[in-house]
């Protein structure tokens, strides 16, 4: 029994770091969607009891193809990190098949009343996110056997945009004081060359 076409849908948690409109590509150059997930604990118990089953099974199903007992990877997309209970799921924005075939992906998204999301919003940490996921079972020799939960859908109940950190700044307005123009050094160049007779 293949287990990789089988859906798992999260409970609405807590995002973490959430890379879902703009892959990272800090550790891959074809960049990671990803989100972590923060649950209760009720709620990550009650994901874990879906998902323990197809573990056990897809090990199993390793474990007589080689025809031993395999290691174990010992990162799980189900973990308790600091005292909370999360839920990681990612998917890679470009993956090149065997026959060299390049296949691109990105996230669907969708608020609270299931209509798509188009405007790629900033979405940041503190949102409030369903996530949609594939089991997926792997095993490399080198690394053993373990799963991933692969994002193919995400839900925003409840947006916290990020804000971007150019023009953010530790200072505070003075009452009195040097007082800029907006204007760039090269657009006053271009307004002198216009009236310059040189």
């Amino acid at each position: 029994m293949s287990n990789k076409a089988i859906k798992l849908v999260s409970p609405i948690g807590t995002a973490v770091y959430p890379k879902l409109v703009i892959p990272d590509t800090a550790f891959d150059d074809a960049g990671v969607y990803s989100c972590k997930l923060h649950v209760t604990k009720k709620e990550f118990e009650d994901f874990k009891s879906q998902v323990d089953p197809l573990v056990e099974a897809a090990y199993k199903a390793e474990c007589d193809k080689q025809g031993k007992e395999v290691r174990k990877a010992p990162s799980t997309p189900l973990r308790i990190v600091e005292g909370q209970y999360e839920i990681f799921a990612k998917q890679k924005a470009k993956v090149i098949t065997r026959n060299g075939e390049t296949l691109e992906f990105n996230i669907p998204l969708f608020d609270s009343q299931v209509k798509p999301i188009l405007d790629g919003p900033k979405i940041g940490s503190g949102s409030k996110i369903r996530m949609s996921m594939t089991f997926n079972p792997w095993f490399v020799p080198s690394q053993g056997w373990g799963y991933t939960l692969r994002l193919r859908e995400a839900q925003v109940l409840e947006l916290v945009e990020y804000s971007s950190s150019s023009g953010a700044t530790s200072f505070s307005a003075e009452a009195e004081g040097y007082t800029t123009s907006g204007e760039s050094f090269s657009d006053v160049l271009d307004e002198e060359e216009k009236v310059s007779p040189f």
